[in-house]
């Protein structure tokens, strides 16, 4: 009997152009999913993988990666980053660019019009709670899911005012399983396999390495962004560690991101053909993650992450 099998897809800004490499050598591994499960750009994937869940569907979005500018999701505008500064309003960047983005590409209208069924992620900002869509209007979720909070602003859907879903469940499995998901893959945004990256332009190489520098954020809103990102790093190491026991549960290897912006389409097409191959070279030996402590990448605490030579 075959095991009802659901891709989680976390969040990573950008980096989210890894999942389009993962999804790709799972295709090709002979791993289908029967549900998808996103929050923040994990959602945006998710979407668009639930309209077309083939392999005709991951060189699509593989297409709009390769698509993607800076303009399109992260347009800047003067005036608004300086009243954010100043404390005029609670946002430096609108949402309209990304809303605009998903109404172009997404093939659906409705989350329930999805070819699979397909939750999105999004945290109630008064409450913390993790708030999930699976039916209604496609796109109030999908930017809501997306809106990191301070950069974007809150979005009102149905009377809760939402933000990323990543403070409250940046790796959802739990609500995989809840689903009826038997196999769950999750599909990370970043991790510790050495990544070359040698953008075009300048002509000079960067490495991103594992493990990341010792060095402090310089600035307030780095040290809030860090306290942030190592919270949902601990509450996700411990969703696996109790999703372990209760599913065929699996963590995809990534690339490592370090030292690289999460703010830049111009890696994309590099960190797309480098997940695409580390997942081919990890799949004929994965192994489930194993009951007990685990990191962020499944394995058992101690046991140490591929470091680049």
């Amino acid at each position: 009997m075959l095991m009802r099998t659901a891709w989680v897809l976390p969040g990573g800004s950008t980096f989210g152009a890894i999942q389009a490499g993962l999804v790709t050598s799972l295709f090709e591994s002979g791993v289908e999913p029967d549900m998808v499960v996103g929050t923040s750009v994990g959602s945006l994937n998710a979407a668009w993988l639930a309209g077309d869940p083939t392999p005709g569907g991951a060189v699509r979005l593989r297409e709009l990666w390769l698509s993607m500018r800076r303009s399109d999701v992260f347009g800047i505008q003067p005036s608004r980053v300086l009243a954010g500064k100043l404390g005029l309003t609670n946002h430096l960047i609108s949402n309209h660019g990304l809303a605009r983005w998903l109404h172009q590409t997404l093939p659906f209208r409705r989350l329930e019009d999805a070819r699979i069924p397909l939750t999105v992620t999004a945290t109630d900002v008064d409450t913390g709670e993790a708030v999930y869509f699976d039916r209604g209007p496609a796109l109030p979720p999908l930017v809501a899911s997306c809106s990191i909070p301070g950069m974007f602003p809150p979005i009102n859907v149905d009377g809760r005012w939402l933000v990323d879903g990543g403070p409250a469940a940046f790796m959802p499995i739990s609500r995989a399983v809840e689903q009826g998901a038997e196999r769950v893959y999750v599909l990370p945004c970043g991790g510790t396999e050495p990544f070359q990256y040698n953008p075009r332009r300048r002509g000079i190489g960067a490495i991103a390495t594992w493990p990341p520098p010792k060095i402090p954020p310089r600035s307030i809103s780095g040290v809030n962004g860090a306290a942030l990102g190592a919270a949902m790093v601990a509450a996700a190491r411990l969703d696996l560690q109790l999703n372990a026991t209760r599913c065929e549960l699996y963590v995809l290897p990534a690339p490592s991101v370090i030292g690289l912006s999460p703010y830049s389409f111009e890696h994309a097409s590099a960190l797309i053909d480098a997940a695409w191959e580390i997942g081919k070279r990890w799949f004929p030996t994965a192994r489930p993650v194993p009951e007990g402590p685990v990191d962020i990448g499944g394995r058992p605490l101690g046991e140490k992450a591929t470091e680049p030579a």
